[in-house]
């Protein structure tokens, strides 16, 4: 029987880690407990270390080796394995493939659409695609309008331990399109017995299209607005409608309009593209699912910027569908064996831990590559080793206040926020112009253990308790970044 390489990768990292931990109670350098007291914390919520990047020696720290969740720090390491997989000059790409004769106008045949795991596909790039087949005069398809999903498996969300309703919660596949949101409008009847108006969009920057994939079926009552009835393809032969249905019930003072995730993205994609063509003069039947055959000629290709240039906007937006898709796809360069994100994000960390054996790496437990779990756990020294072994080329790509972020002058780094989780890593100028990096968590494991307890999976906002305890956890961030960059 063949061992996936993931399985491989994980035991030679786990025998070649060093299995004493340092003490869980370690703090060195600049005094920090005034400042944890201040903002409402106790010392145990809160790990970090501050070291040299290039010596790795370790300047100040507390609770180096205990595990916290790392949220959207998770990305860091992510996008520096699959560049160093994958490398930065990598595209992904979509494609165009048609089957059978051409003439008059008329293919007598078959055309597939075929995803390649681009995180950046949009309405646009669907375009460039229609144009391509304009362009060779393609007007009507007789046979089927096939969607090939086939590079990356498909899932309906992210992480289970979410709010279904949550957008940044999406789907994951290798056709995906318009981050994989779609926004649902509507409008109160302006009279008595008149309907409630709805309808769901597919929306980039230039424009929005129908999204024929979604159903959504009104309802009444109290509680949560939003409910998925179900996500399987329905017949539409004996009426059932196709793709994915939402039950909505509308709540007094609801916003007209919002974002929901799309939980069939390659459905999704293959309808938006079937509007694009219809606008464009060109006939397609209804999408079905399937694959490229070996006889199929490439019709038109579309291609995404550099590697390097998504992972920038993976670490300055933290766009979790794009991370996700970014570290699948170099996942399975390495294992095309993968099919689930622990899998996948097991097999991207692996390198890593062998690139450095004498950390310890236990506790790590890296679910998925957005961060976007409760469960994750990671500690700051483990965190210290990735990011050196990032290098400086990944580090540069982190974004600062220059980008818009609210982070001190100097310093450059990929924050990371869940319900009662705040995480920060990259690299800080001091005072005397040194540059040093450093991974600082706080959680509150209790509280957000009690919150996942009473989750209602149809609301997707956080408690107010919960955003008033982020409130305290980015300002005692912001006073311990200003206690090291004076102190050292």
């Amino acid at each position: 029987m063949r061992i996936p390489t993931f399985s491989i990768l994980l035991l030679l990292a786990c025998v070649s880690a060093v299995s004493a931990c340092a003490s869980p109670i370690a703090a060195t350098g600049p005094d920090d407990r005034e400042a944890i007291a201040r903002n409402g914390f106790s010392t145990d919520d809160v790990g970090y270390v501050l070291f040299d990047p290039d010596s790795g020696a370790v300047l100040a720290e507390r609770q180096p080796a205990k595990p916290f969740a790392p949220a959207s720090v998770a990305k860091l390491p992510a996008m520096a394995a699959a560049l160093a997989v994958l490398g930065p000059d990598h595209r992904f790409e979509t494609t165009l493939h048609a089957t059978g004769r051409l003439g008059n106008g008329v293919l007598d045949g078959d055309l597939i659409l075929k995803g390649g795991g681009d995180p950046s596909l949009s309405s646009e790039g669907l375009a460039e695609l229609l144009r391509d087949l304009g362009a060779m005069g393609v007007t009507r398809v007789t046979g089927r309008f096939l969607y090939d999903t086939s590079a990356l498996p498909e899932m309906p969300e992210i992480d289970a331990g979410q709010p279904w309703t949550a957008g940044y919660n999406t789907g994951v596949g290798a056709l995906s399109l318009n981050f994989n949101r779609f926004r649902f409008d509507w409008a109160r009847p302006a009279a008595a017995g008149q309907p409630v108006r709805v309808s769901a969009w597919s929306v980039s920057d230039t424009g929005r299209v129908p999204l024929d994939s979604v159903t959504v079926q009104l309802g009444a009552g109290a509680g949560a607005a939003f409910t998925p009835l179900t996500t399987a393809v329905g017949d539409p032969a004996v009426g059932e409608p196709v793709g994915e249905r939402w039950r909505f019930a509308p709540q007094p003072g609801m916003a007209a309009s919002l974002w929901l995730p799309v939980t069939r993205p390659g459905l999704a994609a293959a309808h938006v593209f079937r509007r694009l063509a219809a606008e464009a003069g060109i006939v397609l039947p209804a999408p079905a699912p399937g694959t490229v055959p070996p006889t199929a000629t490439l019709a038109a290709l579309h291609r995404s910027e550099p590697l390097e240039v998504l992972a920038r906007q993976v670490l300055r937006y933290s766009n979790n569908l794009s991370a996700e898709l970014i570290g699948l796809a170099a996942a399975r360069r390495l294992d095309p064996a993968v099919r689930t994100l622990p899998e996948s994000a097991a097999v991207l960390t692996a390198p890593a831990m062998m690139a450095a054996p004498r950390t310890d790496w236990t506790g790590l437990r890296l679910l998925n590559h957005s961060g976007l779990s409760a469960a994750s756990r990671i500690t700051p020294a483990q965190t210290m080793a990735l990011i050196q072994g990032a290098g400086p080329a990944v580090l540069a790509l982190l974004p600062g206040e220059d980008e818009g972020k609210v982070l001190p002058p100097g310093v450059r780094a990929k924050s990371g926020t869940l319900a009662y989780a705040k995480a920060l890593a990259g690299t800080l100028t001091t005072a005397n112009g040194r540059t040093l990096g450093f991974a600082f968590f706080v959680t509150d494991e209790a509280q957000r253990a009690a919150m996942d307890r009473r989750m209602d999976r149809r609301i997707a906002e956080i408690p107010p308790e919960a955003r008033a305890w982020l409130a305290r956890s980015r300002k005692l961030q912001a006073d311990l970044l200003e206690l090291w960059m004076a102190g050292l």
